[in-house]
């Protein structure tokens, strides 16, 4: 008889294998989801740590820091969410950085590989039921991108010396008299489409070191002479008005200002319907607001050092034969009708700025003018600015001589510049809806970006990847 074979045995088998089965989809399952976990909370911390680092890089403070900043930052911000180089391993990268590991990917086209920061997070998770099979940790690799794009700095006027806004007015920009203007470091911009934007007319010399850059087109009218950069018809046109962002100054005074009469100073405060006398008077350091105007006549010497003016009604008028002299002055005009300078005086001013919301700014007559605009601050580089729509025109029309540092930016004003002095000499640009230059007088305008206002572009910070 034969035997049959055991069979005994093989149910442990089919139990081990079972078994391995059954561990297999419980790991899965178990320490599948525990990976998976980790690396959604890696990758939302490695988000919040690119963007961290990307803040971080526009606020540094000098910007020469912003790399170890961004670093420092985006560390900062994976260890609050748990994943530091203790546990972990953090990485923080410009985009622009060689050899990277993962390389930066989905950047646009265009993009600029050092505005992009990475952050990379390598972990470890542990395991349970996997163990069984060998593996006692999985290993996972998230990434995030984000972009800092720092807006920087730019000038109002296009980076031109003189620069008309209008759409299409003729002669938006006219050149005229018997006089030499000479543009040093920059050019002319027009941005009206006029056929006729651009005028240049009589006998004089009109030179500039770039261009005479005109949207529309340009009309001599006699003989004057251009000479340097050629004349650029066809430019494109930027919209009007401008973008301009310059914050109106905050200017608050609080009871009545004093007379001071042995000392012939007035301290801060509210000044009505003021008139002061002949012989030398102090505007001291502190805020000073104006109703009903300000006459200044005679012999009058005035100084204003660490002062702020409000101009709330009526017009400060220098009609004096003596002198006016500034430090760190910031003029506001809002609600009266100008700050205006006429007479034979003498006026030296630094770090002065004339904001008009209301009203304008000028000066005619014989007076020697001596201004420079603030060397820091908010207002940095800006001499005279009439923000839209203010269109009261400005006039700047002298027989002495004539010096001004810092930017006259009136966007929706007529800029009239004119004399019959020796020379006038502006380290500046003048940007106006429409610009009026000549007469018999020699003006130099030497443009330098380091005098003139820079407006701060707004800063752009987004996730990429």
């Amino acid at each position: 008889m034969k035997r049959k074979p055991q069979e005994r045995g093989q149910a442990l088998i089919l139990i081990a294998f079972g078994a391995i089965a059954l561990f297999g989809f419980t790991a899965l399952a178990v320490d599948g989801t525990r990976v998976f976990s980790d690396r959604r909370h890696a990758q939302n911390a490695a988000d919040a740590s690119a963007l961290a680092a990307a803040l971080g890089s526009i606020r540094a403070d000098p910007p020469e820091t912003a790399d170890s900043v961004a670093e420092a930052a985006g560390l900062e911000r994976a260890a609050s969410n748990g994943f530091d180089n203790s546990t972990s391993i953090v990485e923080v990268h410009k985009c622009s950085e060689a050899n990277l590991d993962p390389p930066c990917t989905g950047l646009p086209a265009d993009a600029v590989p050092s505005e992009y920061i990475q952050v990379v997070i390598r972990l470890s998770t542990p395991t349970t039921f996997a163990r069984v099979l060998g593996w006692t940790e999985v290993g996972s690799i998230v990434s995030a991108i984000a972009r800092a794009d720092y807006g920087g700095q730019e000038p109002i006027g296009q980076g031109a010396a003189l620069s008309a806004m209008s759409l299409n007015e003729r002669n938006a920009v006219k050149l005229h008299g018997n006089g030499h203007i000479d543009i040093l470091n920059s050019g002319i911009f027009d941005n009206s489409i006029d056929g006729c934007a651009f005028g240049a007319q009589g006998t004089g010399t009109y030179s500039v070191d770039t261009a005479f850059e005109v949207v529309g087109g340009y009309c001599p009218s006699g003989w004057p002479t251009l000479a340097g950069g050629p004349v650029q018809p066809g430019a494109s046109q930027l919209p009007y008005p401008p973008p301009i962002n310059i914050p109106e100054p905050s200017i608050t005074c609080t009871g009545d200002s004093v007379y001071i009469p042995q000392d012939r100073l007035y301290t801060p405060g509210n000044h009505t319907n003021l008139s002061i006398p002949n012989g030398t008077v102090t505007f001291a350091p502190g805020n000073h607001c104006f109703d009903g105007g300000v006459s200044i006549s005679g012999n009058t010497n005035v100084i204003a050092y660490n002062a702020n003016f409000l101009i709330r009604s009526g017009e400060f008028r220098l009609n004096n034969n003596g002198t006016f002299n500034c430090n760190n002055l910031l003029v506001h005009i809002d609600g009266g009708s100008g700050f205006k300078v006429n007479g034979n005086s003498d006026n030296n001013c630094e770090g002065v700025t004339f904001f008009a919301s209301t009203g304008d700014v000028g000066w005619q007559g014989n007076p020697e003018i001596d201004f420079s605009a603030p060397a820091f601050g908010p207002y940095k580089g800006l001499l005279v600015y009439l923000p839209y729509p203010n269109d009261s025109a400005l006039t700047f029309n002298g027989n002495s001589d004539i010096r001004l540092s810092g930017s006259i930016i009136a966007v929706s004003s007529h800029i009239t510049v004119t004399g019959n002095a020796d020379a006038f000499a502006f380290n500046t640009e003048i940007v106006g809806h429409t610009v009026d230059v000549g007469g018999n007088v020699n003006i130099t305008i030497d443009y330098n970006p380091g005098d003139v206002f820079l407006q701060t572009l707004p800063t752009d910070i987004e996730m990429t990847k």
